[in-house]
């Protein structure tokens, strides 16, 4: 499958009929991205609502201090901004390239228009995106309950989940994010990752480095059981 079809196997599309998936693909541009570039910035006016074909977008926001805090990673088949949709509110926050990438686009405006012309397309789309923000509490949840290895476990885990690609040695997983970077997204020290890193290191949950760490299928399918 090639082309704007490829935006078929994304969950957020998977109850739609042939007929209205062919009604929204008339609304998307395809856009490259280079690492580095800013898709939109925090506080910007909402234009468009993306879907990622191909690449990593960091989604972060800035405090009153100028500390940038990260929100989440977004890899292949992700819709980010996941809330916006009939809300005139700016963009909550930045989308920055970590990689080359490909987006699809599609202008908030229009999706509404369509969304309101075709209301069981609008039930089906809402209750998926429901689905994703639940997930994202879920991950907020862990943040404030959770110790510090427990919060570094929980978030290898959902890297692992949502990025990994499953061999026989093991679930490959290559992200361009450095520990400093991972420790804004649990809110954590550098020091503290770095600590829990080298355990997970010791103990073999994970070899090699972050152009492809090596993550133990043994130890992903334990931790959430």
């Amino acid at each position: 499958m090639t082309g704007i079809d490829e935006m078929r196997r994304m969950v957020l599309f998977h109850d739609l009929t042939d007929a209205e998936f062919a009604q929204l693909a008339k609304l998307v541009t395809v856009q490259r991205c280079a690492r580095g570039d800013y898709i939109f910035m925090e506080g910007q006016a909402r234009e468009f609502v993306y879907f990622i074909k191909r690449g990593l977008v960091k989604i972060f926001k800035v405090d009153a201090e100028g500390r940038e805090n990260i929100v989440n990673i977004l890899g292949a088949k992700a819709m980010f901004p996941h809330a916006g949709l009939f809300d005139d509110s700016p963009y909550p926050g930045t989308a920055e390239a970590l990689v080359d990438g490909v987006l699809y686009a599609i202008s908030i405006y229009k999706f509404e228009e369509l969304l309101l012309q075709h209301p069981d397309m609008m039930r089906k789309l809402l209750r998926v995106l429901g689905r994703m923000i639940l997930s994202l509490q879920t991950k907020l949840q862990e943040v404030s309950v959770f110790d510090a290895k427990e919060r570094v476990e929980a978030l290898l885990w959902h890297l692992v989940d949502e990025h990994g690609r499953p061999d026989e040695d093991g679930i490959h997983l290559s992200l361009p994010v450095t520990h400093t970077e991972m420790a804004r997204m649990i809110a954590l020290s550098r020091e503290s990752v770095n600590r829990t890193w080298n355990e997970f290191r010791r103990e073999g949950v994970i070899v090699g480095d972050r152009d492809d760490w090596i993550v133990s299928r043994e130890w992903f399918d334990r931790f959430r059981r």
